[in-house]
């Protein structure tokens, strides 16, 4: 099977219907069995979908018309069970004989509901479905949906937290943001449930496919201080904790098992390109100066990949011929030289937790004359303001793996919330033209690696690192914890083996 997230017109039938396939051929697992503790250091608020930074707790009742594979490069069928993708249409087939949580049928009107919603309601994923121009239920079965413009970004993100399916009975008295109805193999338990504390989810059972879900029961519990959850395991309250890279290393050493997967790809986010990195050669000072390994030993434990470009290798647009900035002090140093050795000071905005990374990074750039102030706030503050246009530039990452046109969509385009002074690109706006305008994979994908390539050469962007998540689980409790490369924060559930 293909491993890239397919954007063709023509070949993502081919492929999804080979990815339905493969997971046919799984070998099938026994009935759900066991109960999955879980600690996380992140809390829940409410079940609203559409805000959600990471799927830690909707994924337990929620699912999408796709799912990402654990390499964040394929899509695999969830809800839907095959696509067929054209320049003016999305043909969705479903699956049939699944209900919510509530009994509600899942069928295509269900599935417009809900697209409906995402589309009508501001933030984040209405851009998702910027292109849309009307849904049609062709019958309970099949959904069509037309579209203004080519989309190749949209079943990619139909895949994401910000598509699950919700049952409409409950979008229609709103409760559903206190009490959850997916079509997930759990459903939500409010009376074992503790507001701030733990949240439970048991068996569904009329789920679809319960062969393929591993525990009968999960409970997620909330800990903020890494320590305190670490603790957790060790007496034997939760069988599986996030952690950070010191405390992995302890784990090993007194006998219990740590994994690690690169949940996103951060790097240095220059949004001001207009008036702070208002020059190009500036810009790849900057971008020889910073050492992401530097980040990648200090603060990830060792574990992780710097990377040339945005895109990952295997996903459409990746191109191999841009080798992106090195660190190279003494470049950074003779481009400076050219400019005049300007004074330039800017505010990063960062976060607690990433306090390493950003201290490594303003001692990066002194030695070429920039001075770097940093701004700490809470990931949440940060979160919500880091974009703002308040701050020139943050290290981060600007949403999930989800392709190119979506990188182009949040940082170049003139409306794009990574780009706060609508600044145009005419070469990156230029290579987006010709890959939208191709009918053929490798048009597009020309276009796409084209895209890479001025931003590239015009050092728009660099510093691309992996951000390294780490488990630490008892072995005689639980295994086989399998994550999504690009999903923060989670592990897929449903793969989880409890042991009696």
């Amino acid at each position: 099977m293909n491993s890239r997230i397919r954007m063709s017109w023509c070949r993502v039938p081919q492929f999804a219907a080979a990815a339905a396939l493969t997971v046919a051929c799984l070998p099938a697992l026994a009935q759900p069995a066991g109960t999955l503790r879980f600690g996380s250091n992140q809390g829940l608020d409410d079940w609203e979908t559409l805000t959600k930074p990471n799927s830690i707790y909707t994924s337990l009742v929620y699912e999408g018309l796709a799912e990402v594979s654990p390499d964040g490069l394929s899509l695999l069928p969830k809800l839907a069970t095959g696509w067929k993708e054209s320049p003016r249409k999305v043909e969705i087939t479903l699956r049939p004989d699944v209900s919510f949580h509530d009994g509600t049928p899942f069928d295509a009107a269900a599935v417009v509901k809900n697209l409906e919603r995402i589309r009508d309601t501001p933030g984040q994923w209405r851009g998702v479905l910027s292109a849309v121009d009307k849904f049609t239920v062709v019958s309970p079965t099949r959904l069509d949906i037309s579209l203004k413009m080519p989309a190749p970004n949209l079943m990619p993100n139909l895949a994401r937290r910000g598509a699950f399916m919700v049952s409409p009975k409950a979008l229609e008295d709103g409760s559903y943001k206190l009490v959850p109805v997916g079509t997930g193999p759990w459903k939500y338990e409010a009376k074992d449930t503790v507001k701030g504390l733990r949240t439970v989810v048991t068996s569904y059972d009329k789920y679809y496919a319960p062969k393929t879900v591993g525990p009968a029961r999960v409970e997620v519990t909330h800990i903020n201080d890494p320590d305190s959850l670490y603790n957790a395991l060790r007496t034997g309250q939760l069988d599986i904790v996030w952690t950070n890279p010191s405390i992995a290393k302890r784990a090993e050493r007194e006998g219990l098992k740590t994994t690690w997967f690169p949940s996103v790809m951060w790097h240095l986010q220059m949004m001001d390109t207009a008036k702070v990195f208002n020059s190009a050669k500036l810009r790849q000072a900057i971008c020889h100066a910073i050492n992401p390994q530097d980040f990648i030993d200090a603060a990830l434990g060792g574990h992780g990949k710097v990377h040339t470009q945005r895109l990952r290798e295997g996903m459409n647009g990746f191109n191999p011929a841009v080798k992106g900035y090195p660190h190279d002090l003494a470049k950074a140093r003779k481009l400076m030289a050219e400019l005049g050795n300007p004074k330039l000071e800017f505010t990063l905005a960062t976060f607690d937790n990433q306090r390493t990374i950003a201290e490594l990074f303003k001692s990066q750039m002194a030695p070429i004359g920039i001075d770097v102030k940093l701004d700490f706030m809470t990931f949440g503050q940060f979160f919500s303001t880091f974009r703002s246009g308040k701050y020139p530039a943050a290290i981060l990452t600007d949403s999930q793996d989800t392709g190119a046109y979506d990188y182009y969509l949040y940082h170049y385009a003139p409306a794009g919330a990574g780009n706060p002074l609508k600044t145009v690109f005419p070469g990156v706006e230029a290579a987006v033209k010709e890959a939208l305008a191709a009918d053929d994979l490798a048009g597009q994908n020309a276009g796409w690696q084209q895209m890479a390539k001025v931003v590239d050469e015009e050092a728009l962007d660099c510093g691309f690192f992996d951000y390294a998540a780490y488990w630490a689980y008892n072995p005689k409790r639980v295994n086989n914890i399998v994550s999504t490369v690009g999903d923060v924060a989670v592990f897929r559930y449903i793969d989880a083996k409890v042991s009696p």
